[in-house]
């Protein structure tokens, strides 16, 4: 089951695995077929194949009820991965984590993403190195959650002109909504299986907020003119003209009225979307 998951888009497939030899000429034979014919394992798979037959091989082993260690460390699980094999590891590791503690240590950035998602539960933590090795952990934000701080900080900035925070503060608040329509919008398209390669060229090709958010309420960018109407339709008239401002505050300067209403309704819809 394990290889099944994180083989994604692989056409490996691995048979039984099996002892030969005997004493102390014991060895792992592995029957590896690719697109149904049998070939020999390291021959045949890329690097990042062989680093998730590895996982496959070590992880049940490691979980396994005779192990006495209820928790397990894993370094740089993702190197040499493609998208998909990541997806498929962030699935693997939750579903060990129902039963122990699960620490993975990364530089690699997609991992985090996989979980974001997918909507997967884990916590993320930041390792950050100052000066004089003092050494900061800190957990990490999503993008949503940051773009509102920074816009909430703005917004009650007592040292900024009040006109250049009216101007600036959209600039913000499209982020936050753009990161929360993208979050959804990747979640919508890898649960309905969609290539990974295809949903990040369709994200790749939404250049427009609009465009974005028909990917996370319609699965299809094409639908980018109905994105207003269905916002007004599910949450109400505020959502479309919130949306329609933020998207000019990406073209031209913007002049709000009522700041810190400008960070709750954007907070309130990105919350909307997102649930």
């Amino acid at each position: 089951m394990i290889w099944e998951l994180l083989r994604q888009q692989s056409n490996v497939t691995l048979g039984p695995i099996q002892l030969a030899g005997s004493a102390t000429q014991r060895r792992v034979v592995m029957e590896v077929s690719v697109d149904d014919i049998e070939a020999p394992a390291l021959g045949v798979m890329s690097q990042g194949e062989l680093h998730a037959l590895a996982l496959a091989l070590f992880l049940p082993r490691a979980a396994s009820r005779q192990s006495p260690f209820n928790f397990l460390v894993i370094d740089d699980p993702v190197q040499s991965m493609d998208p998909a094999k990541v997806d498929g590891l962030a699935r693997v590791l939750t579903m060990i984590a129902e039963t122990r503690q699960v620490v993975v240590f990364t530089h690699d950035t997609r991992l985090p993403q996989a979980l974001k998602y997918l909507r997967l539960p884990a916590t993320i933590i930041e390792v950050v190195r100052k000066q004089r090795s003092v050494v900061e952990l800190k957990e990490s934000d999503d993008p949503v959650a940051r773009a509102l701080r920074d816009a909430r900080a703005l917004a009650k900035s007592g040292k900024v002109p009040a006109d250049v925070v009216r101007q600036v503060l959209p600039g913000l608040c499209r982020t936050a909504l753009e990161a929360a329509f993208l979050e959804v919008a990747w979640h919508r398209l890898l649960t309905a299986g969609q290539d990974h390669g295809l949903v990040e060229r369709q994200i790749g090709d939404a250049y427009k907020l609009t465009e974005l958010a028909a990917l996370a309420l319609f699965g299809d960018a094409s639908k980018w003119s109905q994105v207003l109407g269905e916002l007004n339709l599910r949450y109400g008239g505020w959502a479309g003209d919130l949306v329609v401002l933020c998207n000019k505050a990406a073209h031209q300067a913007v002049v709000v009225g009522d700041v810190d209403e400008l960070v709750r309704q954007t907070a309130r819809l990105a919350k909307l979307v997102r649930s």
